[in-house]
């Protein structure tokens, strides 16, 4: 029987370069042209000699400060002079190896032209240390966790933290940000388009939030039947008609439904037809929908995900590779209320559930830095007060939404889709701004077109030349189906007809 040997574990030294290291600091040291962007590509803890990093800290604090040239005010020098003094002023100057340490590596290269090449080699150094460290810690919480989802949510959020180079680096001293945010608002001044938003195609909408942001959950709630998925399926369309990747979870409907939707709003064939297999235009019909079918998949970078019973935990790691391996612009979920355990016994468990569900959300979007839409479901009274008309108060507020106010408390924006039971006759709706975190709320009108079985906005109807008639569009939409199965979006192609939903406008320019 062979006999185990006995394993002698030696110490092992992490990934490190000192030389590396000293080459850097020399760089900025004698580099004032470059040593802006070497200072901002690095952190703290990249340097894995203490002093290395105490010196580099100290740089970094002397670059932070502002000195006035005239009517100007710039970033202050990195020097040996500067170093010095900030080292000495705040005793670490012995620390670090005093004067001579610093002298000699001023004197350590004779060049700083290869300074990229010595950043690199510290910077993957760095990433290595931290890898090494993020896989004990993983073996540690293999061991630990409850479950083996536990564990492997914990691998890859870490993972990918470290992939994206973003960690939790503690406090730090907002007055030193300061100046950061003052060049954003100066770029911004000068350059309004290029920090603008995701654009959803709804321009009033869009005005009034500057497009959807990285880091932001907006929750779009209405009652069953009202829209909210057809709604959220336009935003997804013009997104993705804009170059974007957008990531779609539907717990509803099925890839499949998704698709058609698209097919026949980018085609303007009629679902009902797409549906039935009756096609009026017969061959015609068909190339439209093969054209539709190129473009999607030519141009459009659209992700879906229909499995009913998706956790959070599931979203966020599909999501954290879709990024990783293809970029990612927009994550939709329809919708809160299907996700987690719906077999809780009591209302405060499923309440917990749903608290837990929006706070995952939200930190997914910030994690990830792209926007999060979340449809939710509204309670029961708000329809019941909108029946009742103006002494119930027709319209939602925030209270309303089902099963957890913690929905309303991590939204950035929560919005409405409302429809007053006195135009049941008409396709006017209204799109209610409740909660916007970052700038206003208000009320903006959207108008529901049945023959195309969309949501647009004033603007696109007068791009267009269409005006909304008095003709009931009720009928048509009830016999076109559910919201789950009848709501395409797209460009419709515009008869001179009226047809009971909507009228072209001949004195139109447009």
């Amino acid at each position: 029987m062979p006999v185990r040997k006995e394993q002698t574990t030696l110490p092992v030294t992490m990934p490190n370069s000192v030389e590396a290291e000293q080459s850097i600091l020399c760089c900025i040291l004698r580099d004032e042209v470059f040593q802006a962007d070497i200072i901002a590509a690095l952190n703290q803890d990249d340097f894995y000699q203490n002093n290395h990093a105490v010196i580099f800290a100290a740089m970094k604090e002397i670059n932070s400060e502002l000195t006035r040239f005239g009517e100007e005010s710039r970033a202050a020098t990195v020097n040996i002079a500067s170093l010095v003094d900030h080292l000495r002023r705040n005793g670490k100057l012995a620390d670090v190896g005093d004067i001579d340490y610093i002298t000699r590596l001023y004197d350590f290269l004779p060049s700083t032209a290869n300074y990229k090449e010595y950043q690199n080699i510290v910077i993957r150094a760095s990433k290595m240390r931290k890898l090494i460290r993020i896989c004990s810690d993983v073996v540690q919480k293999a061991r630990s966790a409850s479950s083996a989802e536990e564990a492997i949510t914990f691998a890859e959020e870490e993972i990918f933290k470290l992939s994206q180079g973003g960690s939790n680096g503690g406090l730090v001293s907002l007055s030193e940000a300061t100046g950061a945010a003052l060049l954003q608002i100066n770029d911004r001044f000068k350059n309004p388009g290029q920090f603008r938003g995701i654009q959803t195609g709804f321009r009033r909408f869009d005005r009034l939030t500057n497009g959807l942001h990285g880091g932001e959950l907006i929750v779009l709630a209405a009652r069953p039947g009202v829209g909210k998925s057809a709604l959220a399926m336009n935003i997804v369309e013009h997104v993705a008609k804009q170059g974007k990747t957008v990531a779609v979870f539907s717990l509803e409907m099925s890839n499949q439904q998704l698709i058609e939707r698209l097919l026949s709003s980018m085609s303007t064939v009629p679902l009902e037809y797409i549906k039935s297999g009756q096609l009026p235009g017969g061959v015609a019909d068909l190339a439209k929908l093969r054209v539709a079918q190129d473009t999607i998949c030519a141009t459009m970078s659209l992700y879906g995900n229909d499995y009913a019973n998706i956790q959070p935990s599931e979203i966020a790691s599909q999501c954290r590779r879709l990024k990783a391996q293809k970029g990612l612009d927009l994550v939709v979920i329809d919708y809160i209320q299907l996700m987690g355990d719906n077999e809780g016994g009591k209302d405060n468990n499923r309440q917990q559930v749903v608290a837990n569900i929006s706070r995952s959300l939200k930190l997914l979007a910030k994690e990830l830095n792209v926007p999060v839409i979340a449809l939710s479901q509204l309670k029961r009274d708000a329809e019941i007060r909108n029946i009742k008309g103006k002494e119930g108060g027709g319209e939602p507020v925030l209270s309303d939404l089902r099963e957890s106010g913690a929905i309303e408390q991590d939204a950035d924006i929560v919005l409405f889709i409302h429809k007053d039971a006195e135009s049941a006759g008409t396709g006017k709706f209204s799109l209610i701004i409740a909660k916007h975190r970052n700038g206003e709320t208000g009320n903006m009108p959207i108008y529901w077109l049945g023959k195309i079985v969309r949501f647009v906005d004033e603007d696109y109807l007068n791009r267009n030349g269409i005006r909304i008639s008095s003709a009931e569009q009720t009928e048509q939409t009830n016999a076109e189906g559910s919201e789950s199965d009848a709501e395409p979006i797209g460009e419709p192609e515009f008869s001179e007809e009226e047809d009971g939903a909507f009228i072209k406008d001949d004195k139109s320019d447009n």
